[in-house]
């Protein structure tokens, strides 16, 4: 069953946060030890209120993303007339039987049938043709990593991911990228395994095992 918690403001939404805690769609690359930002230990450590996270709502790439967002989203929308959008920015959204499990998305897509989806919207500086790469006929995985958590926490069938990839010469592109729910099915399974141990680990307190990524 899906369930919404929902806020009034930002300030509400980082509150409430600390108050009904758990693991948020952004924080399941780390869990499973391929983010970029945060390693599994460190996303322990601030769960279990050990360490406090970085703000980086001060960077140059995090304050163009934040005023990206709502022109990026128009700007998919315009060229998917075939979707309703629901915008719920101060809402979490999960599953009755693993409040623990949740999400607050970019976007909540409706097609004329009823069915919902996910909208997620990105702005990434590529920096080299490597990091390009990650980018040829699929996403990060760090990304990928946070789409089947939101499968997890809505239940729902589809996901956009929409992106504009900025690059070093100042020029950018728009990029999309569309999942199904029955696609992502195993690893969505070995997703929410890892999420519960950790979790566990957060609730009893011990340490997490450290995730070696070959």
């Amino acid at each position: 069953m899906l369930c919404y918690k929902h806020f009034e403001t930002k300030e509400d939404w980082l509150k409430g946060r600390d108050e009904f805690p758990g693991i948020g769609a952004s924080e399941a690359a780390a869990v499973v030890g391929v983010s970029n930002w945060m390693t599994t230990t460190e996303l322990w450590e601030i769960k279990t209120g050990r360490k406090t996270p970085k703000n980086l709502d001060d960077s140059d790439i995090v304050q163009y993303g934040t005023k990206a967002e709502e022109h990026i989203r128009s700007l998919f929308m315009l060229k998917h007339e075939e979707y309703n959008l629901l915008f719920r920015p101060f809402d979490f959204l999960y599953q009755k039987k693993n409040p623990w499990l949740r999400c607050t998305l970019d976007g909540e897509l409706v097609r004329d049938d009823g069915e919902h989806g996910i909208l997620e919207v990105k702005t990434h500086l590529v920096r080299n043709k490597n990091d390009l790469s990650l980018w040829k006929d699929r996403i990060p995985d760090h990304y990928y990593c946070q789409i089947l958590h939101q499968f997890l926490a809505t239940g729902f069938e589809y996901c956009y991911l929409t992106a504009e990839l900025i690059f070093q010469s100042g020029e950018s592109s728009i990029r999309t990228y569309y999942y199904l729910r029955r696609d992502c099915a195993e690893d969505m399974q070995w997703l929410f395994e890892e999420e519960k141990k950790f979790w566990k680990s957060v609730i009893d307190g011990n340490s997490p095992s450290v995730k070696l990524i070959l």
